[in-house]
C-alpha cells in the first residue's frame, strides 16, 4: 500500500491536505479530498504512481477540500463517494462556504453515499468507513 499526502493549494488562505492511496500491485487508487491543485494530482496518480483512479472521497463538504473535485473525476474518472448525512450539504453555499473563501459556488452530486462501517476497496486493500460527527455535519476516518 501507497500513501501520498499532497498539500494542496487552494484561493483559501491555508494549504488543505489531499491523501491518495494506492495499491501497488492492482495499480488502483482512491483520492481523499481534492481541494485545488488538480495537475499536482493528476499528475501523481498518473506519472508517480501510475495507477487508475477508483474512488473520490470527500470526508467532509468544506470547499477547501471539494474544490476540484469536479475537474478530478474529469481528469481521472473515479465514483465520488462521500456519507450519506453529509451529502446533500455538497451544494449548500452555507455550508461548503465556496463563495465565501473566494472558490466560488461549488456544485456536485455524489455517485454513492457511504454509511458507517461500510467497506471500500481499492485493490487489494479494504478501508473501514468510521463515522465521526463533527466539522462540517459528518467527517470520516478509514482504517486500514
Amino acid at each position: 500500500m501507497i500513501l501520498k499526502k499532497l498539500k494542496i493549494k487552494t484561493n483559501y488562505f491555508e494549504k488543505t491536505n489531499c491523501y491518495i492511496i494506492a495499491d501497488e500491485e492492482k495499480k488502483e487508487c482512491m483520492i481523499i479530498d481534492p481541494a485545488g491543485d488538480t495537475e499536482i494530482i493528476t499528475n501523481m496518480v498518473l506519472n508517480v504512481l501510475k495507477c487508475k483512479n477508483k474512488y473520490i472521497y470527500i470526508t467532509h463538504c468544506h470547499a477547501d477540500h471539494i474544490g476540484a473535485v469536479t475537474a478530478v473525476k474529469q481528469n481521472l474518472g473515479g465514483k465520488i463517494l462521500i456519507h450519506r448525512n453529509d451529502a446533500e450539504n455538497l451544494n449548500n453555499p452555507d455550508v461548503n462556504l465556496g463563495d465565501y473563501i473566494g472558490m466560488g459556488i461549488i456544485e456536485l452530486e455524489a455517485d454513492s453515499r457511504v454509511d458507517d462501517n461500510d467497506l471500500i476497496h481499492v485493490g487489494n486493500i479494504e478501508l473501514k468507513v468510521i463515522h465521526t460527527p463533527g466539522h462540517t455535519c459528518r467527517e470520516f476516518l478509514f482504517i486500514l
